[in-house]
């Protein structure tokens, strides 16, 4: 393969990345607190011997998330909580401590307040937080404070990471590569659920934006790959 195949060869990979980036987004339009990810393309430059024009190839660098809010919908359950501004709900998995923005919580058979795929939801003092059984009444405060029949059994741990640092796993989790630290003034709301910042317009266009480049990329190496066959099939004679 010559240089002009590996330019297209290039191009088409990021591109299939960035293809696979966008699905997932719309596969995640309604997934609660769900944070959009885009990708950064770099371009690598290098020269060539003598009088040739230098080469240039491109890669897809890396992805991010984007920490925008989702829209908050309000809703009858007391144990669904949003985050209005910043933070991140602190859970423990068994890989350690994780956060998410799916505040769409219940208890366990003990009494855990725990997310839905099961991972117990820490105070802020990383200690899970009981409801007792017999508790008629829940409510929360503001800033996070849960209370049962008047009585208060935990606050809500809300934690912030760097973004740079944090590593999306399943289940709507991020994972903080560098630790976290505990937001000072937290704000939370009760009976309401963060959705995904994903806009299903701008995904569409973009995914349709993407597959016109790709198929272009791709109709360019067809035809560089079908010159050098005539080329080889040429000089054969």
């Amino acid at each position: 393969m010559d240089n002009a195949g590996y330019i297209g060869l290039s191009r088409s990979a990021g591109l299939m990345r960035e293809l696979n980036a966008v699905a997932n987004n719309i596969a995640n339009l309604s997934t609660n607190g769900y944070r959009r990810e885009g990708s950064v393309f770099a371009e690598h430059v290098k020269a060539l011997d003598g009088d040739d024009p230098s080469i240039s190839m491109t890669s897809m660098g890396h992805r991010y998330v984007d920490m925008s809010s989702g829209d908050i919908v309000h809703t009858s359950n007391a144990l669904d909580f949003a985050i209005p501004g910043e933070g991140f709900f602190l859970v423990e998995t068994p890989g350690g401590p994780r956060m998410t923005r799916d505040g769409a919580f219940s208890v366990n058979a003990i009494g855990e307040l725990v997310t839905a795929t099961g991972n117990r939801v820490l105070n802020e003092s990383g200690g899970s937080i009981v409801i007792p059984p017999q508790a008629e009444d829940i409510q929360a405060s503001d800033g996070g404070i849960i209370f049962a029949d008047n009585q208060a059994v935990g606050r809500l741990g809300v934690v912030l990471a760097d973004p740079a640092t944090m590593v999306r796993e399943g289940g709507n989790l991020f994972r903080p590569e560098e630790g976290y630290q505990p937001v000072e003034n937290p704000v939370v709301r009760q009976r309401a659920i963060e959705g995904s910042n994903v806009s299903a317009v701008t995904e569409l266009a973009r995914l349709i934006e993407v597959q016109r480049m790709y198929e272009a990329s791709k109709s360019f190496t067809d035809n560089e790959s079908d010159r050098i066959r005539q080329t080889v099939r040429t000089l054969s004679q």
